[in-house]
C-alpha cells in the first residue's frame, strides 16, 4: 500500500511572487510599481533582478544551460506582453506570475502554443517559441540593453555551475571556493542554496481573508495509480470544497446545498456533475442517489475519527517496535547482492520499514475481512483516495509518509528501469508519479554510475549535473569515483530482498498484535463507514486507519536505533532503484 500525499490549497510561497520584499528585516527596492512599455527593459537589465530571475529558473532546471535557457523566455515574454499594454501597474508581480507560466509551459512542452492569462487586468500571451520581440526592439539603445542582459545571464550561468562542480565534485569547502572565485563566502553559500533543486515549499495562510465560503481544507491522499484516476484533481476550488463537506455526514440536494452556501443553483448543479465524473468519468467524490441528492463517494471524516483510528495502531506499537529489533538482529541485510555498496544495516531499513508496514496493513485487512467481514465483496479502483477534513480554521497535520515510484523501459542497457523514493517529515521527496524519468538528468546519470564512473570522462556539463546528483542524495563521489549513493537492486533478487524484511513480522508475536488490532478496527468500521461505503471498508484500513503508521514506526525505529538518521532533508535515504538488463 502506497500512499501518494497532496494538500490543497497549499499557496506558491510568495517570495517568487514579490522578490523579498523584506530579506533579513531591511527593505527591499522590488516594490510595486507602475511601469510603462519603454521602461521594462531598463528595470529587467537590473544585475540584482537579473540573478533572481535565474535563481528561480536553476532551481527548476537539470544545469545551468537549461536555466539560461528558462531566463531568457521570461525575459522576452515579459518584454513582448509589456509592450502590448499602455502600462503595468504592478511590474514585479507581472513579471513573478509571468515567469510561473513560462515555467509551466516549459515543463508541459506545449510548443508553438499560446496561452492567455490574466493579470491585474493586462493579457500575457505566452510563446513558447517566437516572442515578436523584435518589433519591439527598434533603438539602438535597447538593442544594446537586451544583448547586455543575455550576457549577464551568461556569466550567471557560468558562475553557478562553477560553484556546483567544486564544492560537490572538486570537494573544496566554501572558504577555498570564494578565493578562487574572486567573491564572499556569503556569495558563495548563496549559489549554493539557490542551486538546489529541492525547495520546501511554505504553506501560506489566508485564514484572516473574510470569505463567503466557510474555509474548509480538505486534505487529500490516497493509493495506487493517481495517473488520470485521481478524482480530488478536480476538488482544488473553496466551492467544490464545501459542497463535498456538506454531503459528508447526510445526503443533501442540490436546492439544499445553494441555500446553505448562498451560490445561484446553476453554479452549484455544474459544481455537481463535476464532482460525481471526477478525472476518469468513472469515479467523482459525489455520488448522485436515486432520490437526486448528493453523498460523498470515499473515506472524508473530521480529524478526531481519523485520530481515533489511528491510535488503535498507535498503542501497540511498542509491541511492534519489540518485535522489529528482535528480528533486526537475526536478518543478514549486507550479505545480499547489492549493485551498490552498502555498509549500514540502519539505512537498508528506510527502504524496508515502510514495506514491512504495508505487509502488516495486509494482515490486519486481510483478518478483518475474513473473521468479521466475510461477505463483503471490497471494490477494485485503480486509485483510492480519502481526505481528512480541516474546519473552522484547524490546522491539522496527517503526519503521513508517501511513496510515489516512476518506471521507464529501453533506457540506456536496461531493459526496465524502476524507481520508487518515501517522503515525509524527516526525507523530502524527489519526484512524483508520472516523473519523465527519461528527461531527468539526474536520474540518467545515476544509471550511468551503476557500476562507477571517473568525474575524467565527464563533460564540464556533464560534471555539473553529477554534483546535482551528489548534491540530492543519489551518488557519492570518493577518489574521483561516481557510484550510487541509493539503494540498486537487480530486479531478479527484489523479491527476495523485501522477504527479508517480511522476515521480521512473519511471527506468532507480529501474529498477536494483528489479532488485537483487527478486533478493534472491525467495531470501529462497524460504527463509522457509512452503508454505501461498506464495500470499500478496506480503503478506510489502509488510508484512514493505518494512514500515520509509517510516520509513528519511523520515529520508533528512529529512537530504537534501527533507522540512521538522515543526512540532510533529501538525500539517499528510502530511494530504491531497480534494474532489468
Amino acid at each position: 500500500m502506497r500512499l501518494f500525499f497532496k494538500k490543497i490549497y497549499n499557496l506558491p510561497n510568495l517570495t517568487d511572487f514579490f522578490p523579498t520584499i523584506y530579506m533579513n528585516g531591511r527593505p527591499n527596492k522590488f516594490k510595486r510599481c507602475v511601469v510603462k512599455p519603454n521602461e521594462a527593459i531598463k528595470l529587467l537589465g537590473d544585475k540584482e533582478l537579473l540573478d533572481k530571475i535565474y535563481r528561480f529558473s536553476y532551481h527548476r532546471s537539470n544545469n545551468s544551460h537549461d536555466a539560461e535557457e528558462l531566463s531568457s523566455d521570461i525575459i522576452l515574454t515579459v518584454l513582448s506582453a509589456v509592450h502590448k499594454q499602455k502600462s503595468i501597474d504592478n511590474f514585479y508581480a507581472f513579471l513573478w506570475t509571468a515567469a510561473r507560466r513560462v515555467y509551466a509551459d516549459t515543463c508541459e512542452k506545449r510548443e508553438k502554443r499560446r496561452r492567455v492569462v490574466s493579470i491585474e487586468n493586462a493579457d500575457i500571451t505566452l510563446m513558447s517559441e517566437n516572442n515578436g520581440i523584435e518589433e519591439f526592439i527598434d533603438r539602438a539603445y535597447e538593442e544594446e540593453q537586451l544583448g547586455r542582459i543575455f550576457k549577464e545571464l551568461t556569466f550567471l550561468s557560468r558562475a553557478y555551475r562553477e560553484v556546483m562542480i567544486m564544492y560537490y565534485i572538486d570537494g573544496l569547502s566554501i572558504r577555498d571556493i570564494a578565493l578562487r572565485l574572486g567573491v564572499g563566502e556569503n556569495t558563495v553559500k548563496q549559489r549554493l542554496f539557490y542551486a538546489r533543486n529541492s525547495v520546501r515549499k511554505e504553506v501560506t495562510s489566508m485564514n484572516e481573508r473574510n470569505y463567503v465560503l466557510k474555509p474548509i481544507n480538505l486534505m487529500f491522499y490516497g493509493s495506487g495509480n493517481p495517473i488520470g484516476n485521481d478524482p480530488s484533481d478536480e476538488a482544488e476550488r473553496m466551492l467544490s470544497q464545501n459542497l463535498i463537506y456538506l454531503c459528508k455526514d447526510k445526503p443533501m440536494s442540490a436546492k439544499e446545498l445553494s441555500d446553505k452556501l448562498g451560490v445561484p443553483m446553476p453554479f452549484i448543479e455544474e459544481e455537481l456533475e463535476i464532482q460525481c465524473r471526477g478525472s476518469n468519468g468513472e469515479y467523482g467524490l459525489l455520488l448522485k442517489l436515486d432520490n437526486g441528492r448528493y453523498t460523498v463517494n470515499f473515506h472524508l471524516v473530521d480529524y478526531a475519527q481519523y485520530d481515533e483510528a489511528n491510535k488503535i495502531y498507535e498503542k501497540r506499537l511498542p509491541e511492534l517496535c519489540s518485535v522489529l529489533k528482535a528480528g533486526f538482529k537475526k536478518i543478514e541485510l549486507l550479505d545480499f547482492p547489492y549493485l551498490s555498496e552498502q555498509t549500514d544495516m540502519r539505512f537498508i531499513m528506510w527502504t524496508l520499514l515502510p514495506r514491512i508496514i504495508w505487509r502488516l496493513l495486509g494482515k490486519v485487512s486481510d483478518k478483518v475481512s475474513k473473521k468479521y467481514f466475510p461477505d463483503i465483496t471490497p471494490l477494485q479502483r485503480e486509485y483510492y483516495v480519502a481526505a481528512v477534513a480541516n474546519t473552522d480554521g484547524q490546522q491539522h497535520e496527517l503526519e503521513v509518509y508517501g511513496n510515489d515510484g516512476i518506471s521507464a523501459s529501453s533506457v540506456g542497457e536496461y531493459k526496465n528501469v524502476f524507481i520508487d523514493n518515501l517522503y515525509g517529515r524527516r526525507i523530502e521527496k524527489h519526484f512524483t508519479c508520472g516523473h519523465n524519468l527519461s528527461n531527468d538528468s539526474k536520474l540518467l546519470m545515476l544509471l550511468r554510475c551503476v557500476n562507477g564512473l571517473s568525474v575524467d570522462k565527464l563533460s564540464e556539463q556533464e560534471k555539473e549535473t553529477a554534483a546535482k546528483a551528489v548534491e540530492c542524495g543519489y551518488l557519492s563521489c570518493k577518489d574521483g569515483i561516481l557510484k550510487p549513493k541509493i539503494l540498486v537492486l537487480d530486479k531478479k533478487y527484489v523479491n527476495k530482498f523485501f522477504e527479508l524484511g517480511y522476515e521480521l513480522i512473519d511471527n506468532a508475536e507480529a501474529e498477536n498484535i494483528v489479532e488485537g488490532i483487527a478486533a478493534e478496527l472491525a467495531e470501529h468500521v462497524s460504527k463509522y463507514v457509512p452503508e454505501h461505503l461498506i464495500n470499500e471498508y478496506k480503503t478506510y484500513l489502509d488510508l484512514i486507519a493505518g494512514a500515520r503508521l509509517v510516520y509513528n514506526a519511523v520515529e520508533a525505529c528512529l529512537s530504537e536505533g534501527l533507522l540512521s538518521i538522515p543526512e540532510a532533508p533529501i538525500g539517499a535515504e528510502g530511494v530504491l532503484m531497480v534494474l532489468e538488463k
